[in-house]
């Protein structure tokens, strides 16, 4: 039906505002995020600085973690609508934005092949509003980049089987080779796994002939092998050995970071990550085995068995690993959300006395599981804004939050009852009222969490021409700071020295800071000089498990200056 009522180019119109709807609120309002988006927002600066392309560098250390695309997109968007030498955030998250957008076009490209427009459709409008996919889309670092290159693969090998085409071959090596240069072996470990199920699915690779073109694979060593060889002769290998050994492996063997969980945790944080898409994620998967048991040709039933090729084994591999963060299963929520439009348009035509038994038990698990996690989010929104947020946007949270709550639970209740449309309905409505209110009124009022951008604002009142002085933070280290203050600020541990103008920023938290404070106003005192202390500037460090922390700025000042005073 949608096919008939809607044309193409307004599907792709109606898609486009979507995700540009979930993607661009709080874009340039909501503070940057620690660890990774800090680290990859002030290296991308760095280099738009330097003009050295080459060596990716935070601070003055080298960062063999990710090969060079994400940066090389952050510093161009730099280049580009920068003018000066003020740092905007909002600029270098803009590749994350062209990122989401390709990612649901790729995914409307592919699946209008594999599973029809109205199938395709819905699966775009699933993923362009799911949970973990607003989030990258908003922030500067890999994942978003890597879902658009992953998306094109998949959407490739989708249009390849159904119809095979020259242009598909060579957008499938395209994206190979890009996805390498954002975030090195995961796109042909996707590729790999998704090739060798489907061998054993199909028990034939024949579909699969047209991708041996001399040209394309070409084109995919020429995106990546030039820079691989210039990068391991400029380091001498150290990028190699770091990023692929000690980074990549590491997550393989350990938990890196303390992001270490059990295999399951992604299971579980589905319901949330992929939310509220997860809402048909049973009756889905039901329908694709279902689909696939029948073992015919017919154009859902390839697409189904590609697509559960595509997301099992690797879903599989990244239960496995030991190192678990939540948007690791991003590459494959496409595919997921394909498997979901393709059961939404089929079991939505038919009535309810005539969906299986099997439908009707996984709609009922999906409605209830999507109802507990809808209020489980809900709450937890709703605590952020009370314990952490500011009295000038709860109203507007609370009432965003009850809209979103109570639009899932009909959601929930409506797919129970195998009204299938309205639960569509209710879930994408429920989460485009969650994101705008999230987005645009919570994340860029809770000032616990912007702990770094408030105190490079005090330390700019404090100590103006912050960049004659030498600082330290041996405390507060996180690269948030290194962004908002530059990139001169020493973060590492080691002796405070006031001296010679130097200024330091400590957390009166700790129990080691009176000892401290003792002794740097002796040492001011046998120079004839006292410490003078900034407001304190209370936050959180959500990065070491939410520790508070209060930061205060000191410097060594003449003692008959009316602004010093000894710190308490």
């Amino acid at each position: 039906m949608l096919d008939k009522l809607t044309p193409r180019p307004w599907h792709r119109l109606i898609l486009m505002m979507l995700a540009l709807a979930m993607v661009l609120p709080g874009l340039a309002s909501v503070p940057v995020i620690d660890r990774d988006e800090a680290r990859f927002a002030q290296a991308s600066a760095q280099m738009a600085e330097t003009n050295e392309f080459l060596h990716i560098k935070f601070q003055d250390e080298a960062r063999n973690k990710k090969p060079a695309a994400a940066y090389w997109a952050q510093t161009a968007a730099i280049k580009i609508f920068n003018k000066d030498a003020e740092k905007r955030l909002w600029v270098q998250r803009l590749p994350s934005v062209l990122a989401a957008l390709l990612t649901i076009f790729a995914l409307y490209w592919g699946g209008q092949k594999m599973v029809g427009r109205a199938a395709a459709f819905i699966a775009c409008a699933l993923l362009a509003t799911s949970l973990i996919f607003v989030f990258e889309g908003h922030i500067a670092k890999t994942d978003a980049l890597l879902c658009a290159s992953t998306t094109l693969m998949f959407a490739s090998l989708g249009r390849l089987r159904a119809a095979r085409g020259r242009r598909e071959v060579w957008v499938f090596w395209a994206a190979l080779g890009a996805s390498i240069m954002i975030k090195g072996p995961i796109g042909p470990v996707l590729a790999i796994l998704t090739f060798a199920a489907l061998w054993k699915f199909d028990e034939s690779l024949a579909w699969a002939k047209p991708l041996l073109h001399i040209g394309a694979i070409g084109l995919f060593l020429l995106l990546w092998v030039p820079w691989a060889v210039a990068i391991f002769v400029a380091t001498d290998g150290a990028f190699f050995i770091e990023s692929l050994g000690k980074d990549f492996g590491g997550k393989v063997v350990s938990g890196q970071e303390n992001h270490g969980a059990p295999p399951g945790t992604h299971s579980l944080a589905i319901w949330l990550t992929l939310w509220p898409a997860s809402l048909f994620l049973p009756l889905a998967l039901a329908f694709a085995m279902q689909t696939c048991r029948a073992k015919s040709d017919e154009r859902v039933a390839r697409a189904m068995r590609l697509a559960l090729c595509w997301a099992v084994p690797f879903w599989i591999l990244i239960e496995l690993m030991p190192t678990k963060l939540p948007h690791y299963g991003l590459p494959i929520f496409p595919a997921l959300c394909l498997i979901m439009g393709a059961a939404i348009d089929s079991i939505g035509k038919v009535t309810r006395e005539e969906t299986s038994e099997n439908f009707k038990i996984t709609r009922r698990l999906g409605g209830g599981l999507f109802i507990f996690s809808s209020l489980l989010l809900v709450s937890v929104l709703v605590g952020a804004q009370s314990l952490y947020g500011e009295d000038n946007a709860a109203i507007v949270i609370y009432i965003t939050c009850g809209l979103a709550g109570l639009l899932a639970i009909f959601a929930g209740v409506a797919l129970w009852k195998h009204r299938i449309s309205q639960a569509l309905g209710a879930a994408l409505l429920s989460a485009i009222i969650l994101t705008l209110g999230v987005y645009s009124a919570l994340l860029p009022n809770m000032p616990a969490f912007n702990t770094s951008e408030r105190l490079a604002a005090e330390l700019s009142r404090f100590a103006p021409g912050t960049e004659s002085h030498a600082i330290h933070s041996p405390h507060f280290t996180e690269p948030s700071l290194v962004y908002h203050v530059g990139d001169s600020i020493d973060v590492k541990a080691g002796e405070v020295n006031l001296s010679n103008g130097r200024l330091a920023i400590l957390d009166t938290q700790r129990d080691e800071t009176a000892a401290l404070l003792q002794r740097l106003t002796l040492s001011a005192q046998r120079r004839g000089l006292c410490l003078a202390d900034s407001k304190p500037i209370a936050g959180l460090n959500y990065s070491k498990g939410s520790r508070p922390v209060e930061l205060v700025i000191l410097k060594e000042v003449p003692c008959a200056e009316p602004s010093g005073k000894r710190p308490t």
